[in-house]
């Protein structure tokens, strides 16, 4: 229970960084997706219905946050988190290169799933111009991010769990 609070905790503080603090230390319109981060470790270490739930739950805040189309980010969190989910269970991806390196991959995915269902439901325009061009920079920033959000991450776990006990 105890972790779980916690959790709530870094994501709520996670959330705020990414709307108030991050678009003002951004390049040009890319900013590092923090709640993706924390949607990859939880892909990574909370397998069970829990972890799929907070993935989407972690979308439908970015959605409601963010002020986009409800439920474009809930899908590509829930996406990214079965992908994440299911690379974990066939490969090795504990050491901090890996783990960089599924956070990138998983922004570009996040962010090209968006992009399509944009495309197959509404008017892109030249939504695609803007997005190509920051799309490598802003997988590069969470790519970058990442091993501080998962050392902490970890770190609040086991305390957490070490309080219970």
């Amino acid at each position: 229970m105890r972790a779980a609070v916690v959790l709530t905790t870094v994501v709520i503080a996670a959330l705020l960084l990414q709307t108030t603090l991050l678009p003002l230390t951004s390049i040009g319109r890319a900013t590092p997706d923090l709640l993706l981060i924390i949607c990859v470790y939880l892909g990574l270490h909370q397998h069970t219905v829990a972890g799929a739930m907070g993935a989407f739950v972690l979308g439908y805040l970015q959605d409601a946050f963010s002020g986009s189309v409800v439920g474009l980010n809930a899908f590509g969190m829930s996406l990214v988190f079965t992908l994440v989910y299911l690379t974990s269970q066939r490969l090795w991806v504990d050491n901090a290169i890996s783990k960089v390196v599924v956070v990138f991959l998983a922004s570009v995915l996040k962010t090209g799933a968006i992009l399509v269902l944009i495309a197959v439901f509404l008017s892109a325009g030249n939504l695609w111009q803007t997005v190509v061009q920051y799309l490598l920079i802003e997988a590069a920033l969470a790519a970058v991010l990442s091993p501080a959000v998962f050392a902490l991450l970890t770190l609040t776990q086991r305390v957490a769990v070490a309080e219970e006990e």
